[in-house]
């Protein structure tokens, strides 16, 4: 049993996290049955990305030194692409990425490594966001992050992984002056496309639903709950619950999808 100043001295340490990182260290400890401390320690190594903690805790790689890349060499690779008139990647240099990647820029895969740099826009990588994630994935060269692909598609798989991924899509995808807490239903549609397809049954069902709602804008309770729904609900939508928390446009798609199974 710990002493009462131990239990003191733990207590602040959580209480000084941000919301999103007490949530992820909550997980942490869940998943790993470690202490508070070693989690916190951990999620910090790893830049609060909860997966790659996780996934580092099960393999030793948490418990050993950190791989830390060339950062100079890094920066040229980031200068390849960079605008001339200022320190971020831009829509050419996302291109010239995507070319020298040989993918196109709609591939999940640039979607996953912008995830890994928690970039905070669409086809706009700062320095900074590229050096975190290129340290994240662990590459210092084009041909290095070509041989992660695999890898990286497989972190997909794991379901914590991939909620972390959709859920950061929504906050990469939003368009300036359109809202902080809305994306527009193109957006959403090419967002959900990219990343639901083979995991949601009714994704195409879904969007047609919302074409012709004539939906303008998704909010991001309905984002976050879209998954939700896609993994608790039964493919029948027999166990669906209508007087459940959910937005009222995924109740009425239940009632539509209903109404033209019976029609």
């Amino acid at each position: 049993r710990q002493s009462l100043p131990a239990q003191r001295q733990r207590q602040p340490r959580m209480n000084s996290l941000r919301r999103a990182q007490k949530d992820k260290a909550r997980q942490f400890i869940t998943f790993t049955g470690c202490s508070e401390r070693l989690a916190i320690d951990i999620l910090k190594r790893f830049d609060w990305c909860l997966e790659a903690a996780v996934e580092a805790f099960f393999s030793g790689a948490a418990h050993g030194p950190v791989v830390q890349l060339d950062s100079a060499k890094l920066g040229k690779w980031f200068d390849m692409y960079k605008e001339s008139d200022s320190d971020e990647i831009g829509l050419s240099g996302t291109e010239k990425f995507c070319e020298d990647l040989g993918v196109e820029p709609s591939d999940i895969i640039v979607l996953i490594i912008a995830w890994k740099m928690k970039a905070n826009t669409m086809c706009v990588f700062t320095r900074e966001e590229w050096m975190r994630g290129m340290n994240a994935i662990g590459c210092e060269s084009i041909d290095k992050l070509k041989a992660q692909f695999s890898a990286l598609r497989d972190e997909l798989n794991n379901p914590v992984a991939f909620k972390d991924m959709y859920t950061f899509c929504f906050g990469f995808a939003k368009e300036p002056g359109f809202g902080v807490r809305s994306l527009p239903i193109e957006v959403a549609d090419a967002m959900w496309r990219l990343t639901m397809s083979g995991r949601f049954k009714y994704l195409d069902e879904w969007l047609t639903f919302l074409k012709e709602k004539r939906v303008q804008a998704i909010t991001k309770d309905v984002w976050d709950m879209l998954l939700t729904f896609s993994t608790s609900v039964d493919d029948d939508m027999g166990n669906f619950d209508e007087d459940g928390a959910w937005p009222v446009i995924i109740d009425e798609f239940v009632e539509w999808h209903c109404d033209k199974v019976k029609s």
